[in-house]
């Protein structure tokens, strides 16, 4: 019986964590990151993306 609660526990936050994770990777580079406007990573993301954008324009 307790083999089946932990089994269940496992799998419950495993769905969590997945769920979670899919949320934040629609938002974009570094969009659950609390930092994302001052994290050198992320700014280098995003000035890419926006290179890109004017690189599609022209």
């Amino acid at each position: 019986m307790i083999n089946i609660i932990i089994l269940l526990a496992i799998l419950g936050y495993s769905a969590w964590v997945l769920v979670r994770f899919l949320r934040k990777s629609r938002q974009g580079a570094c969009a659950g990151c609390s930092t994302s406007k001052s994290c050198p990573g992320c700014a280098g993301s995003s000035m890419n993306e926006d290179h890109a954008k004017i690189k599609k324009s022209i």
